[in-house]
């Protein structure tokens, strides 16, 4: 399994995904940390209007970025290095899933760490409620990257970004407004957004958000079944690509 995962890294070589990784959180948290400090508005909420803004992001980004790292191997020679490697497929499914969360909470801690920094002195940072809210923002993300990953093997970029931008704007409206009622419970896309500003509006208790958590790699766990049945039946071919 390590071997396979390093060898994702090493193909990613030479590629945007890197610079996206390790550039777009430095960026993000560089530009609101700065924004935040000089913002009356915000002060006190810091961290709350952080979390809430990143998740939403990563969220959509996740519908463009995980299409970009399979990218690498169709372009290297469509999917043949996974496809006819002789390892189980399913190994193969999940050590890309196992890959894509490393990658994820890379891009997370990193922006956590500049925004911390940044706000160093100037921030009152309760470690409890960060813990938490970083993992709203891995934990409670990870059922999206099995969705993700066969989005991006069937339907390509154009049909991962299309259902993308309509599951983050749905989040959005269902998450943010009365208008979920109690039908977000049964939607994982909604969960991470609705409970982040949930949670930093003190609506509900770190309990809901610990249970929300297992609830959230139990789903995983099943679309992971599911996807992973598909994957090894799969014939190699983006519908909407080609």
């Amino acid at each position: 399994m390590y071997n396979i995962i390093s060898s994702y890294w090493i193909r990613s070589r030479r590629t945007p995904i890197r610079l996206l990784t390790f550039l777009c959180p430095i960026l993000f948290s560089s530009i609101y940390g700065i924004y935040s400090m000089n913002s009356k508005g915000l002060i006190g909420k810091e961290m709350g209007v952080f979390f809430c803004i990143y998740i939403i992001l990563a969220n959509f980004s996740m519908s463009f970025y995980i299409p970009m790292i399979y990218e690498v191997d169709k372009v290297a020679g469509n999917f043949a290095n996974d496809l006819r490697t002789g390892i189980s497929r399913k190994k193969i499914f999940f050590a890309k899933f196992i890959y894509i969360s490393i990658l994820l909470f890379i891009i997370e801690f990193i922006a956590v760490l500049v925004m911390i920094l940044i706000g160093l002195g100037k921030v009152e940072l309760n470690y409890i409620s960060t813990a938490l809210c970083f993992l709203i923002g891995t934990i409670m993300l990870i059922p999206m990257i099995p969705i993700y990953q066969f989005l991006s093997l069937k339907l390509g970029f154009s049909g991962s970004i299309l259902i993308g931008v309509f599951l983050t704007l749905s989040g959005i409206l269902l998450g943010t407004t009365e208008l979920g009622g109690n039908v977000w419970y049964f939607l994982p896309f909604v969960w991470p957004i609705k409970l982040i500003f949930a949670y930093t509006s003190h609506e509900v208790t770190s309990h809901v958000i610990l249970m929300f958590l297992v609830l959230s790699v139990i789903v995983t766990v099943f679309l992971i079944g599911i996807f992973n049945s598909w994957y090894n039946r799969w014939d190699g071919i983006n519908k909407m690509e080609d």
